[in-house]
């Protein structure tokens, strides 16, 4: 009965790897904003030049971009997981079959004397 209820729930992959981008990428953010408002307090008390503060916030967004490129790498590798799951044909199957339909286009052309088919065929 469970299985039932799975297969009723459409399958959004784009959706998924939306939310889980933008699930990244505001934790990301959060971490910038919440590092930028500690710089600025600890300057205001003195306790940081505002020269560090900038390598300070070099440095972050260094490991924000990283964090960034590490978010898109985990959704891309768990959105190929999907595909493969669902039984979906990814980009390269598709580029491969049109390829293979290229050359017996051009095969049965070739057996047919040579006559290439008009636009409408």
């Amino acid at each position: 009965m469970a299985e039932d209820k799975k297969r009723d729930v459409p399958f959004d992959v784009a959706g998924l790897m939306e939310s889980a981008f933008m699930m990244g990428l505001g934790a990301i953010e959060m971490t910038r904003e919440k590092t930028s408002e500690i710089a600025d307090d600890l300057i205001e008390r003195g306790k940081m030049s505002k020269s560090d503060a900038k390598d300070v916030a070099e440095r972050i967004g260094n490991m924000a971009e990283k964090q960034q490129e590490a978010v898109r790498s985990v959704v891309q590798r768990e959105a190929d997981k999907a595909v493969k799951g669902a039984g979906m044909a990814s980009k390269e199957d598709v580029e491969e079959l049109r390829g293979q339909i290229a050359e017996i286009k051009a095969m049965l052309i070739a057996q047919a004397g040579g006559a290439a088919p008009s636009a409408d065929e």
